[in-house]
């Protein structure tokens, strides 16, 4: 295991939240979430993991026209919208280090898995536990385990 720091991926939106990698989320996204993320990024990382904004907002539990007005008024999204955001490009900047291409990556977490119970991953990372199950599974597949 190297002790180098892994970039992010080309254009990943953790750049513009401040963060080096998807390994500085947990230490830092309880801050950022804390302080507010502007729904302004819902653009950012709605074209970064090739997701229409709707499909995003559904993604973050919010209706589309309610995403739309607080993106026009850059507000900030409510904390769960913030974190399923933030846990959704983590994960994806994990697979993309696993995988190491952003098409590899976004394959995986567009494939349902058997050890998800044939879920899709990227709908796995809902929720936190969920997210915790895909993450095992990308360090399983980066170390040697079930892919």
């Amino acid at each position: 295991m190297s002790n180098t720091i892994q970039q992010p991926p080309v254009h990943s939106p953790l750049l513009i939240l401040g963060l080096r990698s998807f390994h500085d989320v947990p230490a830092h996204g309880h801050q950022l979430i804390r302080k507010g993320l502007s729904s302004r990024i819902i653009e950012p990382v709605s074209q970064y993991l090739g997701l229409g904004k709707g499909v995003l907002a559904q993604y973050m539990d919010l209706d589309r026209g309610t995403a739309t007005r607080l993106s026009a008024k850059g507000q900030n999204l409510p904390s769960h919208a913030a974190e399923t955001l933030l846990r959704l490009v983590e994960v994806h900047d994990m697979a993309a280090d696993v995988f190491a291409t952003e098409e590899g990556a976004a394959a995986w977490l567009r494939t349902p898995h058997p050890l998800l119970d044939n879920e899709v991953p990227l709908e796995a990372v809902k929720t936190s536990y969920g997210a915790q199950l895909v993450k095992n599974l990308l360090m399983s597949t980066k170390y040697g385990g079930a892919a």
